[in-house]
């Protein structure tokens, strides 16, 4: 578990609170179900998929666009223009705006559409302008695709564009692009495209001719995919300047949670290999513009290195020591109030999900001090879930509620569906009434933590996430039970050259 990461998940999770809007792609798929209103904003926030409905003929939106400002209007010139390959028109779709300013001709952006390396390199000049949610979004989505047709080889790589990309281009393919075991796309990218093409102090030129784009995002994913350490010594003469990124700006940035996460996530691994006192000014130099932050996070550097910080430093991280959590205590009466223990375990229908189901029930089931009792949803009348006692001699009662997970379903949607919707439904209301529980624990892989995050209610004191990059889900979690303590597991260390297959 990456503390660092912990420990601002868990203290600067309370300076901001973020309401989760639903998916605009959803709701463009279920037009016919809202207002035009609605439908406008969608389309606005996701016109690639409101021109793939829109050439499929859907009537709510175009009706909804024809109605909506001038410049959402240019998406209907792409329901019928020509396009080829077919995936120009939605990709070209997002760059609406800069059609309707004649910054760009319509056939200028299918033409830039058509080739990855000219598409990328335009979102990321775009994305330079200002904040902007759309192009975040894409670049995120356009870096994974470029990755992995990379990382494909053969033809695949060839037309990824990659060996046409400008250096500033190839940082921010790696400083897009987190998915489930991106870690191994990275480390290889890292040693065979970004090393080679950007060393001798060229890396810094290009984060500086990206203006230092997601640079603690970049700086995170080299630490989960095991080139830190590489990426220092690439740095070279840059390394202090490289790493002062990390407490940079982040209060002045539009997710100061998020970037202080970060931040100390960063503090954490590369502590030591950052040039003498370079954190600490870097520390201080912010906290001129938001004290808390920096005070936190220079709290969490003096626990990182005791003793080691400088008198300046050590004022500044006194200020706010009180507030630093201890991530290694968990108080008793508070997940065990009333001297009851209630834990709640998901598991979920995927290979990992079933095994852990089993390697639990064969701990419990033959174990006479607990008391194994199948219980089942109301619809359905068989076992889908079980409750497990037991109360010890000093008189606490510990009871475990699981759902069972149903083998071979290997289901990887991110919503609870059909029978899993049904266990979760009847356990959420059964725990409500019992006045929730104060534990949690999550088996499965990756892409069903989402789901497991749901089903965590405000009351929770302690959340095991038993799914890989754990680490990457503090922030919402943490937004639905800000007192939890959380035991999470960043992404597995990439393997070296010389080991990974190529």
């Amino acid at each position: 578990m990456r503390a660092g990461a912990l420990f601002a998940a868990l203290t600067l999770s309370t300076l901001l609170l973020r309401a989760e809007a639903p998916s605009p792609r959803v709701l463009l798929r279920e037009a016919e179900r809202h207002s035009d209103a609605a439908i406008a904003d969608a389309a606005a926030a996701a016109p690639d998929e409101a021109v793939v409905l829109l050439r499929s003929g859907s009537r709510p939106i175009a009706q909804a666009i024809a109605s909506a400002p001038p410049a959402l209007r240019v998406l209907l010139r792409f329901a019928e223009a020509r396009c080829v390959p077919e995936s120009a028109c939605p990709a070209a779709a997002v760059f609406y705006r800069q059609i309707a300013e004649q910054t760009l001709s319509l056939d200028q952006a299918l033409a830039l559409a058509a080739r990855r390396e000219a598409y990328f390199h335009q979102l990321v000049t775009l994305r330079l302008q200002g904040p902007d949610a759309l192009f975040d979004r894409i670049l995120h989505q356009e870096a994974e695709t470029i990755r992995s047709a990379w990382m494909e080889g053969g033809e695949s790589r060839a037309a990824s564009g990659v060996a046409r990309m400008l250096a500033r281009d190839l940082y921010a393919l790696l400083a897009y692009g987190q998915r489930e075991e991106s870690e191994i796309s990275f480390a290889r990218f890292f040693d065979h495209e970004l090393a080679p093409r950007l060393a001798g102090g060229r890396l810094l030129a290009a984060m500086q001719e990206a203006r230092f784009l997601r640079a603690r995002h970049f700086l995170v994913e080299a630490i989960r995919a095991d080139r830190q350490a590489a990426l220092t010594a690439l740095a070279g003469a840059g390394n202090a300047r490289l790493l002062a990124l990390a407490a940079e700006g982040i209060a002045s940035s539009p997710d100061p949670v998020t970037e202080g996460a970060l931040a100390a996530e960063i503090l954490e691994a590369y502590a030591a290999l950052a040039p003498h006192r370079t954190l600490e000014a870097a520390l201080r130099k912010e906290a001129a513009t938001s004290e808390p932050i920096a005070g936190l996070l220079a709290a969490w550097l003096e626990r990182l290195r005791p003793g080691a910080l400088e008198p300046a430093t050590r004022a500044l991280a006194a200020r706010y020591r009180a507030h630093l959590p201890a991530a290694d205590r968990l108080d008793a009466a508070q997940a065990c109030p009333q001297r009851r223990c209630t834990q709640r375990m998901m598991f979920f229908d995927d290979d990992d999900g079933v095994a852990s189901y089993a390697a639990f029930e064969a701990q419990y089931r033959k174990d006479p001090r607990w008391r194994w009792d199948e219980r089942a949803a109301a619809m359905n009348g068989r076992a889908t879930y079980v409750r497990v006692v037991r109360t010890g001699a000093a008189g606490v009662t510990v009871e475990v509620f699981a759902n069972r997970p149903r083998p071979a379903n290997g289901a990887i949607s991110m919503a609870w569906e059909g029978a899993e919707r049904e266990a979760n439904d009847t356990l959420a209301a059964l725990l409500a009434q019992r006045g929730s529980a104060a534990l949690f624990v999550q088996r499965g892989h990756a892409y069903h933590v989402p789901k497991a995050i749901a089903a965590v209610t405000p009351e929770a004191r302690f959340v095991f996430l038993g799914g890989c990059r754990g680490t990457e889900h503090f922030l919402p979690l943490v937004e639905r039970a800000a007192a939890a303590h959380v035991v999470a597991t960043p992404a597995p260390p990439a393997r070296s050259p010389s080991t990974i297959h190529y």
